[in-house]
């Protein structure tokens, strides 16, 4: 089967009712599981709720459910640092702003619609309908989210105007951080990539007695004779893949990044060419993939001057960095801040 966005919903559904246990709690009926929006943190008196957190954490929860199917010790350590990592920018950004006075600086609404449609191209392929899905199972409603996102350009917007107008970078240092950071400008959701797949049901009618995690088991065995040269991919494929492509050994055709699966692709337009990666948690069971080749979109040119502006401000926060480093130090030291979560 193809692993496509619309396949994807059963995990979607299963991993918000995991995360909203893992991150916030929740009190459950026989009919229903209701999210329970707590205090996460507090600084200052000003509070950061748990369903900041899980709506920020929500990308990454996905990718890791679908990394590692039986969770356990790699799946809890990436979590919790995952974890860690979204409270701590959440307890930077209200630190940041409650050393500014905001009164009369405002954020243009178009600042923060180009903001949320940036976030919801990279991390749900364009699909409003599955980013707003997830924000309600997060607990957050779209104008809470509007609302967290402005905090976030305004802090930005703050460390700019107190530490990034210094020296202007130079002609080389522009091409030089262009040179290193060039993909980044470019439209990941014309990548391309081809690879091979195997498909291993969870449940297979041609054998129900084995259960999914004696399949699971399978794959795992699978993937390690294929890495051992015990089998080539391609006969494993043949053999034992329930995908539409299992008779040319999985090879699957060239496809887009917007083809996949967010998770997905992420995973495997991570991986280097002949690389195997699984087996990965599929709505309906395994898969395993091995990585033939890809094709990244061009970047554009630095003679283009909205990347030009945002190369020059990349280079500009680069040299700050240490500075504003020391700020937030200071300002932590002073504020009172509180955990919960």
């Amino acid at each position: 089967m193809e692993y496509t966005p619309s396949d994807m919903r059963l995990l979607s559904r299963f991993a918000a009712l995991l995360l909203t246990l893992l991150a916030a709690g929740v009190t459950q009926s026989a009919e229903a599981a209701t999210v329970v929006n707590r205090i996460a943190a507090t600084v200052n008196g000003r509070p950061i709720t748990s369903s900041e957190v899980r709506a920020r954490l929500a990308p990454y929860f996905r990718e890791l459910m679908l990394l590692y199917p039986r969770q356990g010790p790699r799946f809890n350590s990436e979590l919790v640092a995952a974890k860690k990592a979204v409270l701590n920018d959440l307890i930077e950004r209200e630190l940041v702003l409650s050393d500014f006075t905001t009164k009369g600086y405002s954020i243009k609404d178009d600042q923060v619609d180009e903001e949320i449609n940036r976030r919801i191209l990279v991390q749900y392929n364009g699909d409003r309908a599955d980013f707003l899905d997830n924000l309600r199972k997060s607990g957050m409603n779209y104008s809470e989210y509007r609302d967290s996102v402005r905090k976030e350009i305004t802090v930005s917007a703050m460390r700019g105007m107190r530490y990034e107008r210094g020296i202007p970078p130079t002609p080389d240092e522009i091409r030089e951080e262009y040179k290193n950071t060039s993909s980044e400008y470019r439209d990941i959701l014309k990548d391309r990539i081809t690879y091979s797949k195997i498909f291993i049901p969870a449940v297979d009618p041609e054998d129900p007695m084995m259960t999914p995690e004696e399949r699971y088991k399978f794959a795992i065995r699978l993937r390690e004779d294929i890495e051992a040269g015990r089998i080539s991919f391609a006969d494993a494929a043949r053999q034992h893949s329930r995908d539409a492509h299992a008779e040319e050994g999985g090879k699957w055709p060239s496809l887009r990044r917007d083809d996949l699966a967010v998770e997905f692709a992420n995973v495997v337009f991570a991986a280097k060419p002949g690389q195997l990666v699984g087996p990965l948690l599929d709505p309906a069971g395994f898969t395993i993939v091995k990585v033939h080749g890809k094709q990244l979109a061009s970047a554009p040119a630095l003679s283009n001057p909205e990347v030009k502006q945002k190369v020059d401000d990349a280079v500009r926060r680069k040299k700050s960095e240490r500075r504003y480093r020391q700020w937030v130090d200071r300002l932590r030291d002073k504020a009172v801040i509180r955990t919960f979560i």
